[in-house]
């Protein structure tokens, strides 16, 4: 097959803009109705929707792969449709994602052998979700509602659920609005997604309680959460601090010239790697993109656009623009590969590396242990191309097929491969 045939195949999801929507009262249509003073009211949201997590244990169904092109490696596996629409988030051996029915998005949690934990029903603005970690380490997830306020006003709420059972921890705990940046990080609606907003807070994916807000950072940006750690500016420092209890883990100096309050992490970040591109502008325009460890606090590479791990080899994979960096765990390079074009990483596991190219539309996989393009698909198959999105240490992997499907290979051997 031409490489550029191969390029057209790829899901259109792909080559969209990834991000976190919001659970917020902009997105559905207005009323028409309006207040005392003229201005249009919100629509409130759709309280006969049960929030509530309802148990399953039912394997979710399963998939012919023969009517799809997949990684080589990943057709020895059963492959399972959970319902998923957009890319779940992955924590331990979960996964976390949601589907759109026609009147609700409805959350799907699913262990990576395929079974079908609980599932949950949200309005259908409430796309902004996150998985993190209590104190005591044990997995939450942490979904967005909407609830009706006094006079017409539409408050944005959260609840955390035991990632693995669905059980309820703490909410409803009203936040000031949508999910901004990754993991536990909310502000007031802004014009944009994951934009400026209102002055943020992050939240404690154990209690639901605020721990730390803008307000109280004299100027600071609070940056993302993950796992229990929090992200935030303070003066010319990137500082992280644990959601816990808000002690102080570690702190960075930012490069010379850096605005602290343009610092953002693009995208989310990999459980598995605990790593984060941190970016954001310089006052000589050139911009900053420092590859922190956010065990210690430690900067693994500069000038970095995006990273993942590939948890087979251990591999760190960092794109700064047109070079793609082999590293190992202490940053030491291994192997780097130029392209002819800025690469949009999308992730890495079982020895291999996949990014974008997004003015050619094509997809790069590279040989993680050598840094090699090479060809993982059977090219003799046609069907719709699956790119994974999301692995697991256990080499499950979210892999999304189209637009508006997302399926999961899971770690079950498939008994009749081969007959």
């Amino acid at each position: 097959m031409r490489r550029r045939t191969f390029a057209r195949t790829l899901p259109v999801g792909l080559l969209g803009v990834m991000g976190l929507a919001a659970c917020t009262s902009e997105d559905p249509a207005p009323t028409g109705s309006s207040s005392p003073s003229g201005a249009p009211t919100p629509e409130l949201p759709d309280t006969s929707i049960d929030p509530t997590p309802v148990p399953d244990r039912t394997v979710a169904e399963t998939v012919d792969k023969s009517a799809l092109r997949l990684p080589l490696e990943m057709t020895t596996h059963v492959m399972v449709a959970p319902g998923w629409s957009g890319t779940p988030r992955q924590l331990g051996d979960m996964f976390l994602g949601y589907a759109e029915e026609e009147d609700a998005l409805r959350y799907i949690a699913v262990v990576e052998d395929g079974t079908v934990s609980w599932t949950a029903r949200r309005p259908l603005s409430c796309t902004g979700f996150a998985v993190s970690r209590t104190e005591d380490d044990a997995p939450v997830a942490v979904l967005a509602d909407v609830a009706a306020g006094e006079e017409q006003v539409v408050l944005s709420t959260l609840n955390g659920y035991d990632l693995v059972t669905g059980q309820t921890l703490w909410g409803p705990t009203e936040v000031p609005g949508p999910q901004v940046a990754p993991g536990l990080v909310f502000a007031a609606p802004g014009e944009q997604p994951m934009g400026a907003g209102g002055e943020r807070v992050a939240v404690a994916a154990g209690t639901g309680d605020t721990v730390i807000a803008e307000a109280d950072l004299d100027g600071g940006r609070i940056v993302a959460e993950h796992l229990g750690t929090v992200l935030h500016t303070q003066g010319a420092q990137l500082v992280a601090v644990s959601s816990a209890d808000g002690s102080r883990l570690w702190e960075l100096d930012l490069p010379a010239g850096a605005d602290p309050m343009s610092a953002h992490v693009p995208g989310t970040i990999d459980p598995l790697a605990n790593l984060a591109v941190v970016r954001g502008d310089t006052d000589d325009g050139e911009g900053f993109g420092l590859l922190v460890d956010l065990t210690d606090g430690s900067v693994l590479g500069k000038d970095a656009t995006a990273v993942a791990l590939d948890p087979a080899t251990g591999t760190i994979v960092l794109v700064s623009g047109t070079v793609v960096t082999g590293m190992d765990a202490e940053g030491t390079e291994l192997w780097r590969h130029v392209d002819p074009e800025a690469l949009r990483l999308v992730s890495a596991g079982e020895r291999l590396s996949y990014a974008l190219r997004p003015e050619e539309g094509t997809l790069v996989v590279l040989d993680t242990l050598q840094g090699m393009m090479v060809q993982p698909y059977d090219v003799d198959r046609s069907g719709p191309l699956g790119v994974p999105e999301v692995f697991s240490a256990e080499a499950a992997v979210a892999v999304r097929i189209s637009e508006e499907q997302v399926h999961l290979v899971t770690t079950e051997l498939d008994m009749d491969f081969g007959s």
